[in-house]
């Protein structure tokens, strides 16, 4: 019965062999039934699960060229320690706490000091590059309070990382990240009472809010050191590409790349976050709205890429599921990102397939 090394199968060689056994899971979970044919798909949940080796039937190996090396030690998914963590809630409290000082002379009539802000929220894009895992805590260190401080430093850091998964020349990665954190500089010349009512804005306070973003638009023209495309991002990251937005209802082509980076990564953290008219939306729930609103709403393209970028980040991760049960998500398939494979209680749940089941919180990174 030949035995193929995981590790070191070769991928055109070992696509449509068929096992002779079940493949199970460390915790004893059913992976494949004996009989399961091998495609590209199934290769990649195996290395997933860090399967070692598998047993093949001998009519369907012929041709393979077998190597005599034993495969690499499986290492262990690596998780964020809780120095880490503390380290980044220290880092981005610190940053949270020196925009608000410094949004404060804006308010007071004063250009961005835009090389303070640079210095502010450089740690935090490091930290994120390096454990760029930390996006999925981002939404559990905003408080209703210092929400609009917390959602600008948020959207900055998931700005940037768009950027960075959407392959956009790294010289402009600063600049996509400090569209982010300013969007909202323009609500320094809304009336505090607007900004701060719990209730329901009446359609003027609404008309009054959405100026915002024109004068966003010229207190960050107006300050030296920032590209038209921060500016725009400004003016821009509540429009909407089929027309439905403001301030100027400009649809899709007309709107800078920036603003539409800055758009996805302003909707996903609001809807993630607790604030003082809307309770937070679970993060893979979001993401699953996120593809719906593509269609019309959102950037197809940005949105896919962010999507697809957050959730491959998610192997490892512990979630809650929507039956009470917890577990960890194993495998996340490029087709359907938003719907992964999660081990709990020794068996694998595919939410591809048990579409009656959702992630409704994420609890461990």
């Amino acid at each position: 019965m030949p035995i193929i090394h995981v590790k070191n199968h070769g991928k055109n060689a070992t696509v449509g062999v068929k096992l002779a056994e079940d493949v199970t899971t460390a915790l004893g979970g059913l992976l494949f039934p004996k009989g399961t044919v091998l495609y590209e798909r199934e290769w990649e949940i195996l290395e997933a699960f860090m399967i070692e080796q598998v047993h093949v039937e001998d009519d369907h190996a012929a041709g393979i060229q077998w190597s005599d090396d034993q495969p690499a030690e499986a290492q262990p998914v690596s998780e964020e320690t809780s120095s880490e963590k503390q380290s980044f809630r220290q880092s981005f409290n610190k940053a949270v706490a020196a925009l608000k000082n410094l949004l404060v002379g804006v308010e007071g009539g004063q250009n961005i000091p835009v090389m303070e802000v640079r210095e502010v929220i450089a740690p935090l894009l490091r930290q994120v590059q390096d454990q760029p895992e930390i996006l999925f805590t981002l939404n559990s260190m905003s408080r209703v309070d210092s929400y609009a401080y917390e959602h600008s430093i948020a959207v900055g850091l998931i700005s940037y990382m768009i950027a960075k998964w959407m392959k956009i020349p790294e010289r402009e990665w600063m600049q996509i990240a400090l569209a982010g954190t300013l969007l909202d500089v323009g609500k320094t010349r809304i009336d505090r009472r607007i900004l701060q009512k719990p209730d329901k804005l009446t359609r003027d306070e609404f008309e009054e809010m959405k100026k915002h973003t024109v004068y966003g638009y010229q207190i960050i023209k107006a300050s030296p050191g920032l590209n038209e495309g921060v500016a725009l991002a400004a003016l821009q990251h509540h429009e909407r590409e089929d027309g439905s937005g403001y301030p100027l209802g400009l649809t899709g082509n007309r709107l800078h790349l920036y603003s539409k980076i800055v758009a996805v990564a302003d909707v996903y953290h609001a809807m993630c976050s607790d604030r003082v008219y809307q309770r937070a939306i679970p993060s893979y729930l979001v993401t699953e709205q996120l593809l719906r609103e593509s269609f019309g709403k959102l950037d197809p393209y940005i949105v896919l890429t962010f999507v697809n970028g957050i959730t491959r980040l998610a192997v490892g991760t512990i979630v809650e599921l929507s039956d009470g049960s917890i577990g960890k998500v194993v495998f996340t398939d490029r087709s359907q990102p938003t719907r992964p494979m999660v081990e709990t209680g020794g068996r694998i749940i595919n939410l591809a397939e048990s579409r009656h089941l959702s992630i409704v919180k994420v609890i461990k990174c």
